[in-house]
């Protein structure tokens, strides 16, 4: 790595601290930890049924700053780190599992005193948030799956991917092809921060492989549940063109497989969404929360 990258990422940090301050008081959230150590960001429901914001493997809370920002203050939200990741307690390997990650967000919610929520899951999160509808079905009133893995992801070429050569966790040499493998359209955000978020990630192999065979290798009523006619909260399916992480195909079984289930595709959009064109996906997600919203 040469100065200039390291100078980069250093400037990049500090930019990021200052973007998520901003973008926090925007959102009206105030960051609150679990007595177990797992940390969220809330914002008490004034209005509507609140959402609550699971993000993608080695992701954390702040990756649904922007849209909490852009959907109406009103509507409550808890925004979750999961345990390992962002300012969260580290957990062993075992406690990794996506059975895990949801039984986490249901402290946060029960914490906040959120009976139920529209759970929105990007990546890994949409996992958790399909576990949550079908183990708690109580506490979640509808789904918003963010490029969500699929019910089929225990079984799938990913399992090769837990000790070596795994395409979520890049090396430092390799900041470039991870940048273009999950983003289709930068967020607006600077390179410098982008680099700086990627690079720390490289930089925690080591913990992320352990979280990741953690949650990869923990299949049945401890992974995605494989077998969603049961669920039948309405789910809105939100897929971009341009994800080259976890293809189409997946958010079209997974539209066909839910009982209640609708799917938008972003055109000119990659693996996140909610940071590649936040507006749109506010809105879009603001829509689906009105009509499960009680009258």
């Amino acid at each position: 790595m040469t100065l200039r990258h390291d100078l980069e990422v250093a400037v990049g940090g500090v930019q990021l601290r200052a973007i998520e301050t901003a973008v926090a008081v925007a959102a009206r959230v105030k960051a609150r930890r679990t007595a177990d150590g797992v940390a969220y960001l809330t914002r008490p429901a004034r209005r509507g049924l609140p959402l609550v914001g699971v993000h993608g493997f080695g992701g954390d809370k702040e990756t649904w700053l922007l849209m909490a920002a852009l959907v109406p203050n009103a509507r409550g939200v808890v925004l979750v780190d999961l345990p390992g990741h962002g300012r969260s307690a580290d957990v062993a390997q075992e406690h990794a599992s996506i059975r895990h990650h949801a039984e986490a967000v249901l402290r946060a919610m029960d914490q906040e005193r959120v009976e139920r929520g529209i759970v929105c899951g990007n990546s890994m999160g949409g996992g958790v948030a399909l576990r949550l509808a079908a183990s708690w079905p109580d506490r979640v009133a509808g789904m918003v799956l963010v490029a969500s893995i699929g019910r089929d992801v225990h079984e799938g070429p990913a399992r090769a991917w837990t000790d070596d050569n795994n395409p979520l966790i890049p090396r430092e040499s390799e900041i470039e092809r991870f940048m273009e493998l999950a983003l289709e359209r930068p967020p607006p955000v600077g390179k410098a921060v982008i680099r700086h978020v990627v690079t720390e990630r490289a930089r925690r192999a080591d913990h992320l492989y352990k979280l990741f065979r953690g949650f990869i290798l923990a299949a049945g009523d401890d992974g995605v549940p494989h077998a969603l006619r049961a669920v039948t909260q309405r789910a809105l399916v939100i897929h971009g063109e341009q994800d080259r992480i976890i293809s189409k195909r997946v958010a079209e079984d997974l539209t066909l497989a839910l009982p209640c289930a609708e799917l938008v595709v972003m055109r000119g959009v990659g693996h996140a969404p909610q940071l590649e064109a936040p507006r749109a996906t506010a809105r879009l997600v603001e829509a689906f929360a009105r009509r499960l919203d009680p009258a």
